[in-house]
């Protein structure tokens, strides 16, 4: 009777255990890179020195003589990556890394000639991320500024995933829209506005992207 007790325990608690250990899930950690180039968006010469740094955050990179960068081991998700440097806007992207692959990113970064106060460009349509975009729309972006009297004009820039080379989409725009034409079947487009007071540069927008459709 006593073995029998005992018997009976050990699988009582074996079962336990069992369902415990079923129970406990393990999150695997995923990464991948991220390599890019920063450019200057006037001259399109290679900027050194420009700090790179992401969110979530991990480690701070410098870009070298040729304006490239390479950030290793970056989890896999959503990453917002910032570059900075003195006398230029910061620029900003956001990008999906994916496990043991490296997404490639460029920066046009242009000089802060900043004068009219605090000035956001937001809320981008289509939205960052957007994909089967007609090949010929209308871009159209938020505007929040500390000095609402201060005219402002906008810059449209387009440039395809990989390249150094942009297209000016509008220039000197008096609204918050600009239409964009011609545009590829089934590739990824990055762009960004860039906001001007009497045709000096105050404010610029987050790179965003969007990715077309079938012809």
């Amino acid at each position: 009777m006593q073995n029998k007790k005992i018997g009976g325990f050990l699988l009582v608690f074996f079962l336990i255990f069992t369902t415990a250990c079923e129970e406990e899930t393990f999150d695997i950690e995923r990464f991948g890179s991220i390599s890019g180039i920063v450019v200057d968006g006037d001259t399109y010469e290679p900027l050194q020195g420009v700090l790179i740094t992401t969110t979530p955050s991990s480690n701070a990179v410098l870009t070298d003589e040729g304006g490239t960068f390479q950030l290793e081991k970056i989890k896999e998700g959503d990453v917002v990556i910032t570059a900075r440097k003195k006398d230029f806007l910061n620029g900003t992207v956001n990008i999906a890394v994916y496990e043991e692959e490296n997404t490639a990113v460029t920066f046009f970064l242009l000089e802060d000639e900043n004068n009219v106060g605090s000035v956001i460009l937001s809320d981008p349509v289509p939205g960052n991320g957007a994909v089967n975009q007609d090949l010929n729309f209308t871009f159209s972006w938020n505007v929040d500024r500390e000095n609402p009297d201060i005219p402002l004009t906008y810059s449209v820039f387009i440039f395809e995933s990989n390249s150094t080379v942009q297209d000016l989409v509008g220039e000197n725009l008096p609204t918050n829209e600009a239409n964009v034409t011609g545009l590829k079947p089934n590739t990824t487009y990055f762009w960004y506005v860039v906001a001007k007071y009497e045709g000096r540069n105050v404010a610029n927008s987050p790179t965003w992207t969007f990715a077309t459709g079938e012809e």
